[in-house]
């Protein structure tokens, strides 16, 4: 079994009218894949690493909130790939056998609007689970949403690295050791 650590960085309509709302309402265009395999579920080594850039062709101009909190610039992404590539590029490198970890489920439900809108196939997507909360049952109990930064800084991490997809990937598995996360992955999928 191949564990894949996912984060997602996605850009925004610049206003509600300007949402892409056909077919669906589209929250977000995914702008960044960063993703980090580890060896087990015990160890929690990280074994490769995946960061792309993705070209979007809906939100094509930077939302200023996600400049702020990515870096990301309109010169950035208009070099990036085409989601297409990059999406098929990253499953294959996940692999046949694989199962994704993220922090919250709204790395998944982008992933799946983003492959839906480019007429991807979402079925056998790997299964998901999500760290936020096993955080929350073993560290918080409040029954809530933290973000990832909060629990680096109830955990004392560093981050090493600047905001992007494959350092939050990173500092995600950062968080896992910091908890019991084999022994409650057990119902925790997505």
């Amino acid at each position: 079994m191949n564990y894949i650590v996912l984060d997602l960085e996605w850009n925004q309509p610049l206003s509600p009218q300007r949402m892409i709302r056909e077919p669906f309402n589209l929250g977000g265009e995914i702008i960044q894949f960063g993703a980090v395999k580890i060896d087990s579920l015990e160890k929690l080594n990280i074994t490769d690493r995946y960061s792309e850039i993705v070209r979007p062709v809906f939100y094509t101009k930077m939302n200023k909130n996600v400049t702020e909190v990515t870096d990301l610039t309109d010169e950035d992404i208009a070099q990036g790939r085409p989601f297409e590539d990059v999406c098929r590029e990253f499953l294959e490198w996940c692999g046949d056998d694989s199962a994704f970890i993220t922090w919250s489920n709204n790395d998944i439900y982008m992933l799946e609007d983003n492959m839906s809108i480019h007429k991807m196939d979402v079925e056998g997507l790997p299964e998901c689970y999500d760290v936020q909360l096993l955080f929350d049952d073993q560290i918080t109990q409040e029954d809530r949403n933290f973000a990832l930064a909060y629990a680096m800084w109830k955990f004392d991490i560093k981050p090493e690295r600047t905001h992007d997809a494959l350092n939050d990937a990173i500092n995600t598995v950062a968080v896992m050791r910091k908890l019991d996360f084999s022994e409650g992955l057990e119902g925790y999928e997505i």
